[in-house]
């Protein structure tokens, strides 16, 4: 059983996360590519595909409560992190994770990626259908790659040099450059009905209509209120889904919502970003799931200009020894937040032991900042999600004390999305958290040469660290790749990149009755088919 979760605003920058990536999918594949030869993987379709167990229960709805809630149903062009998490149960991709992180087949059945031909080769499922009734097939799955493909929208699709049908139920792509990321990032898209979306008229009627292969069919939306999902009678996996239906309703006042949970009003609560409902939830015997977690970061824009403050490394160095980390997660986390001293978090592959470059300490960041042309320090924007406030605050008592005097912008979702993934950006400063992969390919998610999230540019990177991750692009064999993304963690630390902070807890909050693993896994992995509620009253 798998599932969502949330760390709240977390997995929405996460985000997007609909969109981490990891690395190949069998041991075979991965020693074959390290030769340079053909990746093949033809996976054992594993857990996802057992039938249920013993004890599951048929039927009946999972009542979910969500701090935020879904704007953009079927859109992809226009879809935020928290888009494309509340809609996995309608969409799929060609490849998920499993709960260690490897790459397994999904509407994929096997793939082939083939480094000097420079092709990645999917596949596909026989008997897949859309919720209208058309078939999921090679010819629905060009159309979807390259429908993304020139909104922006699929990852590395700059590489992209054509997408083409081999037969019925085999797609290739054929790539400029192949990388290590090539079969995931091409197999990470979410495909929908290309019959639905011309028949009705494009992108207005599919921006609240979600037409996918999933388990469950959008049956009503309500905007800023409600979406309900009902089963998918004719669902490809036999003996799925085994709940009836999923309602999702928009709490964003926590106290109501943990009321509703405790009053049984709620079946869950996803993405809780205050920890300490958490904890309490807990304490009186409600289940909780915990994730991967977040990772939070300033990140200063100074990647266009050249005058910015933080376009000066000792500026963005005094950020890093201004604020005492420990003192924050301590405060803000109740234990479960992880101070960061790198860009990712101390269970990571990538990570460096020992490694701590500027631990809290106030009159060296005041010294930087002297030697920098700032002795009486500067006023400054720091860009936040509404509902972060909390976390922006914090940041904001530690920067002002050594000088750097902190507005804080508090934006509504729509505002913070576009400008963290969109081509305007933001000014000075952003507090953003983004989702961490379990085998630290998130690092070219969010910071590589062409990332998923924040890909516009904003964010100056050294030669040094981009040669670093190319490097690990162009490496095969898990081992060798983890000693390169240690060497571009390192790099991004030494040259103060982003100012990493902590890492946050990702939590969902469950009655006893209900089954799920959601988001032990990732919050953009959510095996809804599994789900099943106990009989209660």
């Amino acid at each position: 059983m798998r599932r969502w979760s949330l760390g709240t605003t977390i997995v929405l920058t996460c985000v997007f996360v609909l969109f981490c990536f990891s690395s190949y999918a069998s041991a075979e594949a991965k020693k074959k590519a390290s030769t340079n030869s053909k990746q093949a993987a033809t996976v054992p379709l594993g857990s996802t595909d057992d039938p249920p167990p013993a004890n599951a229960v048929r039927g009946g709805t999972l009542k979910v409560i969500w701090p935020y809630f879904v704007k953009n149903l079927g859109y992809p062009p226009e879809m935020a992190p928290s888009d494309s998490i509340m809609t996995l149960p309608l969409v799929e991709r060609l490849v998920d994770w499993d709960e260690k992180g490897n790459l397994i087949p999904w509407l994929a059945r096997s793939w082939e990626g083939d480094p000097i031909a420079k092709t990645v080769t999917y596949h596909l499922r026989k008997g897949v259908k859309f919720h209208d009734g058309t078939p999921f097939n090679a010819e629905a799955a060009r159309w979807n790659l390259q429908f993304q493909k020139d909104a922006g929208r699929l990852t590395d699709g700059e590489l992209v040099k054509s997408i083409e049908v081999v037969d019925e139920y085999t797609v290739r792509i054929t790539c400029t450059e192949y990388t290590s990321q090539s079969i995931l990032d091409y197999g990470w898209a979410s495909f929908y009905s290309p019959t639905a979306f011309q028949k009705n008229g494009g992108k207005e009627w599919a921006r609240f209509n979600c037409v996918g292969t999933g388990p469950f069919k959008q049956a009503e939306f309500k905007r800023d209120t409600l979406v309900r999902y009902e089963k998918n009678k004719d669902y490809w996996r036999k003996g799925y889904p085994l709940l009836d239906a999923i309602e999702i309703r928009w709490i964003p006042d926590p106290v109501t919502a943990s009321m509703m949970i405790e009053k049984k009003d709620a079946d869950a609560w996803e993405d809780v970003n205050n920890i300490k409902n958490v904890v309490e939830l807990e304490q009186k015997g409600f289940k909780v799931n915990w994730g991967p977690g977040m990772l939070w970061a300033l990140l200063p824009s100074n990647g266009k200009d050249p005058k910015s403050p933080y376009a000066n490394k000792k500026v963005r160095e005094a950020l890093e020894y201004a604020i005492d980390r420990p003192a924050i997660a301590k405060t803000l986390g109740f234990g479960k937040y992880e101070p960061l001293t790198q860009i990712v978090p101390s269970a990571s592959p990538a990570y460096n032991k020992g490694y701590n470059p500027r631990p809290y300490n106030p009159e060296k960041a005041k010294q930087l900042l002297a030697e920098a042309g700032y002795p009486n320090g500067f006023d400054t924007k720091m860009l936040s999600l509404e509902f972060n406030r909390d976390q922006a605050v914090a940041v904001q008592s530690y920067l002002t004390a050594v000088g750097i005097r902190v507005t804080i912008d508090l934006a509504d979702m729509g505002r913070y999305f576009g400008s963290l993934f969109g081509p305007d950006g933001w000014t000075d400063l952003a507090i953003a958290a983004s989702g961490i992969n379990p085998d630290a390919t998130d690092l070219f998610v969010h910071f590589g040469p062409r990332p998923m999230t924040y890909r516009w540019g904003y964010i100056a990177k050294s030669p040094e660290f981009l040669a670093l991750v190319d490097k690990a692009l162009k490496t095969y064999e898990q081992q060798a790749m983890n000693k390169a993304l240690q060497a571009a963690v390192r790099q991004a630390g030494d040259d103060a990149m982003v100012i990493p902070l902590w890492r946050a807890a990702q939590a969902s909050v469950m009655q006893p009755w209900v089954h799920t693993d959601f988001p032990k896994i990732h919050s953009v992995t959510w095996y809804s088919h599994q789900d099943w509620v106990d009989k209660h009253k």
